[in-house]
């Protein structure tokens, strides 16, 4: 039925919008006058089409977002001679009595829901002082057991929504900080591991070789000859010298 609606308004809108900008089309290329518009019932007529487009577009919205899947009973067995249904302030008290049963849990709101699978129920819950998945899993366990040896009926789902919550776990400052403290030491241990292999990675990188600049080769002068010097001359003894190495 949701759907149906939805698809009507939808359709209604869209048709009524197109006719407003045919309208201002024919307006803008000259196929009506401005003068045309001061006749009262052209007036009347586009305020009407506006506030029938405005009323259609809230409603298509509406009923986009209204959660009209959410029902008021549900039906437990249905037969040629009739049908047995339970309504939702039954099961209601039904899952108040379950929360009830389970110290620091209170049941807040319970809803119904149809959808193509079946029916599902949601419960918002406080939890005081208790495990989460200890009490969802023990009111799951008991609402299923009631429904089932009560009304010989079973949900497609039962979903439970903590709305408020006093935690049963206090965390140990001591053992936290010390965790922290350790994992500290290891990330510094890391950085010091990291850093003596970075230097020896770039000790081993190979030294840049000196570009060698072109060698001019000079041009050899002829080397000079050493100068001859003239031969001494030989002194002539004196003839006594001569005469006495005779004698």
């Amino acid at each position: 039925m949701k759907k149906n609606l939805e698809k009507i308004f939808t359709l209604a809108s869209v048709v009524v919008a197109v006719i407003l900008i045919m309208v201002l089309i024919v307006t803008a290329f000259g196929g009506i006058k401005a003068e045309e518009f001061d006749n009262g019932l052209v007036k009347g007529l586009l305020f009407t089409l506006g506030i029938l487009y405005l009323v259609l577009s809230i409603v298509a919205i509406v009923l986009i977002f209204v959660n009209s899947d959410v029902i008021k009973e549900v039906t437990l067995r249905t037969d040629k001679g009739g049908s047995v249904k339970v309504s939702v302030n039954v099961i209601n008290k039904y899952v108040k009595s379950a929360c009830s049963q389970v110290e620091g849990v209170k049941c807040k709101k319970v809803s119904l829901v149809s959808d193509e699978y079946g029916v599902r129920l949601k419960a918002d819950v406080k939890v005081v002082n208790k495990d989460v998945i200890e009490v969802e899993t023990y009111l799951r366990t008991l609402l299923e057991d009631m429904f089932r040896n009560e009304f010989d009926f079973a949900f497609n789902s039962i979903e439970f929504k903590v709305t408020a919550l006093v935690p049963k776990y206090e965390a140990n400052k001591e053992e936290i900080e010390a965790a922290v403290a350790k994992k500290l030491e290891e990330l510094k241990a890391e950085k010091a591991e990291d850093a003596p292999a970075e230097e020896v990675a770039d000790q081993d990188k190979p030294a840049e070789e000196p570009v060698e600049e072109p060698v001019v080769s000079e041009v050899e002068e002829p080397a000079e000859e050493p100068a001859v010097e003239p031969e001494a001359e030989v002194a002539e003894e004196p003839a006594e010298a001569k005469e006495e190495e005779i004698l």
